[in-house]
């Protein structure tokens, strides 16, 4: 069972019942991390891509809230114009943190423009279609709110692609964000899925235990590729975010043989022979 607390991700409190040993080594090794960096800044992004494979985002976020609470850490919030705003954390004895967090405020402006974050977008599509159309699954779509002569009401929602191949159809959905999918927006997808008659794919840089497991409950697949991937256009970026920020990005012409065979060995495994 999925505990209620794992949804928000970006709480400005932290749950008090978020087992114990878990959130202590997550605030101890942030610690750590601090004790050997204690003129550094860090976003919370950074940290929570940082830390994600031992720790869900929403626990790396709980941490810092804990340890900004007993006043280990300091945050500063730099509004942007999309009226968010980027939170920092630094050691609590770093007096002097605003040109560090200029430096990264300016290369986390860039790859956060619209078209930047779109053309990732684009780009995630474009090579995940090649790519498994060269194995044999072949799209339909864009943007599937119809198919099959029955078509999706209940939300605007729609799907990115359906792929096809053995018989087998997959409502797919291509996510190249550093955060998370949305719970709500996993859940429709799921759904329509299900409405479809269709299984879900779910193609994402990275995704939480609890996410990944509703998905192959309801008979799908996750692809984790784990690696932000960026227009080839952009190296000069990406260098930049490597350099200053030390985010998991790319520029790259495809999509890596392996990543596209632990799909393909999962779905031989639905091919009824």
């Amino acid at each position: 069972m999925i505990n209620d607390y794992a949804f928000y991700e970006e709480s400005e409190e932290y749950e008090q019942y978020l087992p114990d040993s878990y959130f202590e080594e997550a605030q101890a090794e942030i610690r750590d991390l601090y004790e050997e960096n204690k003129d550094s800044v860090f976003y919370l992004r950074q940290l929570q891509v940082k830390f994600e494979k031992k720790y869900f985002h929403w626990v790396t976020n709980n941490a810092l809230i804990g340890l900004l609470k007993i006043g280990y850490l300091k945050d500063y919030r730099i509004e942007q114009l999309s009226g968010t705003s980027t939170r920092y954390f630094v050691h609590r004895s770093n007096r002097y943190p605003k040109r560090a967090i200029n430096e990264l405020e300016k290369v986390i402006r860039s790859y956060s423009q619209d078209n930047i974050t779109r053309g990732c977008g684009y780009r995630a599509e474009d090579l995940f279609c090649k790519a498994l159309a060269l194995r044999g699954f072949m799209p339909a779509g864009p943007k599937i709110k119809e198919y099959k002569g029955r078509r999706w009401t209940k939300t605007g929602h729609d799907l990115d692609f359906v792929f096809k191949r053995d018989r087998i159809e997959y409502g797919c959905e291509i996510k190249n964000t550093l955060g998370y999918i949305d719970k709500e927006e996993l859940d429709i997808k799921i759904e329509m899925c299900a409405f479809f008659n269709i299984k879900p794919l779910f193609i994402m840089r990275y995704a939480p235990k609890p996410y990944i497991k509703l998905i192959y409950e309801n008979g799908g697949f996750a692809l984790l590729f784990e690696t932000q991937i960026y227009e080839l256009g952009q190296v000069e970026l990406v260098e930049k975010i490597k350099e200053v920020i030390g985010l998991p990005v790319i520029c790259t012409k495809g999509i890596p043989d392996g990543i596209i065979d632990r799909f393909e060995k999962w779905h031989k495994t639905k091919v009824k022979v």
